[in-house]
């Protein structure tokens, strides 16, 4: 399948999906960098990912939704896995678009009884209390810290569990965040149009 290279605040992106994902991380206040630095895993070959999310401490790695369950898809989870697995850096990959809500997280965690990897489904949303960008693991009822690695330069990850019913998903989804999805999936480039904003 062939990608239509995108345009939009001055990157070129290397797919239309790649570019609605910009269009929903700015309708949502969550910064980004695009293609900033290569990696190397640990079977030395190179990947880099398509995103960093500064605010998450994660890179982050966009794939279409129909690769779900495919050689390419499970490839593209190997290797934003990587960092985890090899305890040096944080990794969420998204199947789709962002109305899609297929994303997940491969990170360190901590918690009373102990620490290790950690990997899970997540979603992008709002803090309730502070209306901050910040991570939802909406399958996950315990209270634990997320981390990029366990190492001395270790960064926390602005995340959240439904912590014995603390919080629901609509609490980190909201009309907002709903609204910015929808901007992403309607985003049209053609002709130097840009994407709408959240009001």
């Amino acid at each position: 399948m062939k990608v239509i290279e995108t345009e939009y605040k001055g990157y070129l992106f290397r797919s239309r999906l790649e570019a609605r994902w910009a269009v929903f991380f700015d309708a949502c206040g969550v910064r980004w960098e695009y293609e900033p630095e290569g990696i190397i895993l640990s079977d030395d070959s190179w990947y880099l990912p398509d995103f960093y999310l500064p605010d998450f401490h994660c890179y982050f790695e966009v794939k279409r939704n129909s690769v779900k369950g495919s050689d390419e898809g499970e490839k593209a989870i190997w290797k934003i896995s990587n960092g985890q697995y090899t305890d040096e850096w944080a990794g969420i990959i998204a199947f789709g678009d962002p109305m899609d809500d297929d994303l997940y997280i491969f990170c360190q965690e901590s918690d009373d009884g102990g620490a290790g990897c950690y990997d899970n489904p997540v979603t992008i949303g709002l803090h309730p209390a502070t209306l901050e960008p910040c991570l939802f693991a909406y399958n996950d009822r315990r209270d634990r810290s997320f981390l990029t690695t366990f190492s001395e330069n270790s960064e926390y990850i602005p995340m959240e569990t439904n912590e014995y019913g603390r919080y629901s998903y609509k609490d980190f989804v909201s009309r907002r965040v709903y609204e910015a999805r929808k901007i992403a999936r309607q985003a049209r480039f053609e002709h130097g149009e840009r994407p709408g904003r959240y009001r």
